[in-house]
């Protein structure tokens, strides 16, 4: 296995944003603030806790793929396509394909959790595309259970998200005590968000809130001490295509 990537919640950019009202943890964070730790087609990663019920203005988006999933809480979303307020509940996923460009609102009401998460499809294509929207409900995700462990598929190949980035794949694992083992593709980075839980890989421990990335690697091992969860976005380590990224 190479090297784990660990970075723990305080080693992340954290953000208080709107007096306090949200704060966000970046384990990716935006390139022209304090760097980037961006790789494979994954352009930004955050974290966002709200609490107080609070909103983010009007704000442009173009070219990128942005997902954000609901994991604790209501939202709700505006934007100059649709030209209404929607609402998002717990487990709830909204995709935008922000195209050519789109303007977009969101508020997040006290004690929501969420993750929103951009990806670049190839943003000399789809820039010259017209931005969608498009809002997926709890309920047409499916949990799969097996052998201790919940697996909550949210996006593959041929499933419910319609996804213009190529090559990933979503999910949330929910393990509970004991020891699994995952088989890997060597070729894929897994990008592993701690939700909840402690867990042990290899002889680094790891507890909520942090991130750990995995790549050239067959397979891992968890030992969860008690019950945790897992999001992991798997994404092709190599890109073939010029990334976004490379402006910088």
């Amino acid at each position: 296995m190479k090297k784990l990537i660990h970075l723990k919640k305080e080693e992340q950019q954290l953000m208080p944003l709107f007096d306090n009202a949200f704060i966000e943890n970046k384990p990716i964070p935006f390139p022209d603030r304090f760097g980037t730790t961006a790789y494979s087609n994954l352009f930004y990663w955050a974290h966002l806790e709200a609490f107080e019920t609070s909103a983010f203005p009007l704000h442009p988006h173009e070219g990128f793929e942005i997902m954000t999933f609901v994991l604790k809480g209501d939202v709700e979303h505006y934007d100059t396509a649709t030209k209404v307020w929607t609402p998002l509940k717990e487990g709830d996923v909204q995709v935008i394909q922000a195209g050519s460009g789109v303007q977009h609102s969101e508020k997040v009401k006290k004690g929501g959790r969420l993750f929103q998460i951009w990806f670049d499809p190839d943003f000399s294509k789809s820039i010259i595309e017209d931005a969608t929207y498009q809002d997926y409900k709890k309920e047409q995700f499916k949990t799969i259970e097996l052998h201790g462990v919940k697996r909550l598929t949210y996006l593959k190949p041929n499933g419910i998200i319609s996804s213009i980035t190529p090559n990933i794949g979503i999910e949330k694992l929910t393990f509970e005590k004991g020891s699994y083992q995952e088989i890997l593709d060597e070729n894929y980075t897994y990008s592993c968000y701690i939700l909840d839980g402690n867990i042990k890989i290899d002889n680094t421990f790891l507890t909520k809130d942090d991130f750990f990335v995995l790549n050239e690697t067959k397979k891992i091992t968890f030992y969860i001490q008690e019950k945790a969860e897992v999001f992991i976005i798997k994404s092709l380590t190599k890109i073939e295509y010029d990334r976004f990224i490379n402006r910088y």
